[in-house]
């Protein structure tokens, strides 16, 4: 697990590197929060619980650090992340979550609500570089392991959409190594129950199949 360990020190190095170097976004994304009422501990976030990676089976993506990211740095930790967590338990996927599960984010830029992203278009350079970075970031973990890449939440992947850098990235790298699109798997949000919602109509509809079987069947098609 060196090598992903030297990519979550890389990650870490340019989050603060990104905090660091661009004030003006902090303040931007400062008032932003403001708005709703609460105050700013990170504009660019760092996922700490990576630290904890010793042995990688999943790389789960969502979409970008809430309110409660924010504060403790790690994501996921919210209600869709409790969610995420009793999924793996209850299927047996994993031992340890923290362990064996790697939670990425299409950027790692805090706004309250994903769409506020939207309000930061003064810093679009930024926040599309982000995109980029967090896709070879993910990309990066799945070359150095044997696991598998479950990207959630995908009404704002396409083109002209909120997350178009990211799914441009994601297919330029399958362009050139194509056997990686075998390992990547796209999922609705495990908010609002949809991820199971999603899941389960395949198990309906196929009762011989196991859990692990319908993961693959019900990945939508968007590489």
């Amino acid at each position: 697990m060196n090598k992903i360990q030297d990519l979550v020190q890389i990650f870490k190095e340019y989050i603060s590197k990104t905090s660091s170097e661009n004030p003006e976004f902090f303040q931007a994304v400062a008032k932003l929060c403001e708005s709703y009422g609460y105050p700013l501990s990170n504009a660019a976030v760092f996922n700490r619980n990576l630290l904890k990676i010793t042995n990688l089976k999943y790389i789960l993506v969502a979409d970008n650090p809430g309110v409660t990211e924010q504060h403790e740095e790690c994501y996921l930790v919210g209600k869709a992340g409790k969610t995420a967590r009793n999924f793996f338990k209850n299927n047996s996927l994993v031992s340890d979550f923290d362990e064996e599960v790697a939670v990425l984010n299409k950027t790692f830029i805090h706004t309250k609500s994903t769409l506020d992203l939207k309000k930061l278009r003064d810093f679009k350079d930024l926040f599309e570089d982000s995109e980029k970075f967090m896709a070879n970031l993910a990309v990066d973990m799945l070359e150095a392991t044997d696991a598998e890449l479950w990207i959630t939440g995908c009404s704002e992947l396409g083109e002209k959409k909120l997350f178009s850098e990211y799914l441009k990235t994601l297919k330029s790298i399958c362009a050139q190594n194509p056997a990686l699109k075998e390992r990547i798997f796209f999922y609705p949000h495990f908010s609002f129950g949809n991820f199971s919602k999603n899941l389960n109509s395949v198990l309906a509809k196929n009762p011989g199949m196991n859990v692990k079987e319908a993961l693959k069947a019900a990945s939508l098609e968007i590489l």
